[in-house]
C-alpha cells in the first residue's frame, strides 16, 4: 500500500484588524543576521485575549525589532505610540522594557502575502482604548529574558516556544551566557619580610 505524505495542516492566523492585546514576551534575541547585516534584536510578543484559535486558545503574535533607540527605529516608534508620548533623555538607558509584561495595548494586525504564504504581521502598537485596563492577566505567565544578565536564567529560556529558543541559540550572546569565561584568579599580595634592623640603619648617613 502506498505511503503518502500527509496533507499540510492549514495555518491559523490571527484575524486582521485592531485587537486588544497583552504583552507576554520581552526577549533579547542577541545578534542575528538580517537583510541589513548583523543586528542585535529584541522580540516583543502579545496575546489576543478576545481572539481564539479553533482549539480555543488565544492567538499570539509578535514582532522582532532591531534593539535601537534611533529616531527612525521601529522599536522606538512603537514604544512611543504605545505609551502615548515621545521618549526623552530620561528614558534612554532607563526605561525597562520588561515592565511592559502584562501591559495592554491596541494592536494593529495586517495580513501580508509573500509567495504562496500569507503572514499576520504587527502593523501598529497603540495605547489601549479608554476603559481598557492598563494591565490584564494573560493565559500564560509573561517571560522576560536578557542575554546580558549573569547568571543566565535557564528557567525563563526553557519557558519560551521552541522556535524562539532556536533563534536565540544562534546568537553569540547566548553562547557567551551559557559558557561564561571563568573569573581570573584573585591576585595574592605577597607579604614582604621586614629587613633586619642592621640593614635598615646606615652608619654612612651623616647626622
Amino acid at each position: 500500500m502506498p505511503i503518502y505524505m500527509p496533507d499540510e495542516k492549514p495555518r491559523e492566523l490571527p484575524p486582521a484588524g485592531a485587537h486588544t492585546a497583552i504583552c507576554i514576551y520581552v526577549v533579547d534575541l542577541g545578534t542575528q543576521e538580517t537583510s541589513f547585516g548583523q543586528r542585535r534584536q529584541v522580540f516583543i510578543g502579545w496575546e489576543l485575549p478576545d481572539e481564539r484559535t479553533s482549539a480555543g486558545a488565544p492567538f499570539t503574535i509578535g514582532r522582532r525589532y532591531t534593539y535601537s533607540s534611533n529616531s527612525k527605529a521601529a522599536l522606538r516608534a512603537d514604544i512611543e505610540s504605545w505609551i502615548g508620548r515621545p521618549l526623552s533623555g530620561a528614558d534612554f538607558g532607563r526605561l525597562n522594557l520588561s515592565d511592559f509584561l502584562g501591559r495592554t495595548c491596541l494592536l494593529g494586525v495586517k495580513h501580508e502575502t509573500k509567495g504562496e504564504r500569507t503572514h499576520a504581521n504587527v502593523h501598529s502598537v497603540l495605547k489601549p482604548p479608554k476603559g481598557t485596563p492598563e494591565r490584564l492577566s494573560a493565559s500564560i505567565a509573561g517571560v522576560e529574558l536578557s542575554l546580558d544578565a549573569r547568571p543566565f536564567d535557564p528557567v525563563s529560556y526553557d519557558a519560551l516556544p521552541n522556535w524562539l529558543k532556536d533563534t536565540i541559540g544562534k546568537s553569540p550572546e547566548y553562547q557567551a551566557a551559557i559558557n561564561p569565561e571563568p573569573e581570573p584568579p584573585k591576585r595574592q599580595i605577597a607579604r614582604r619580610t621586614p629587613a633586619p634592623m642592621s640593614e635598615v640603619l646606615n652608619d654612612d648617613v651623616p647626622f
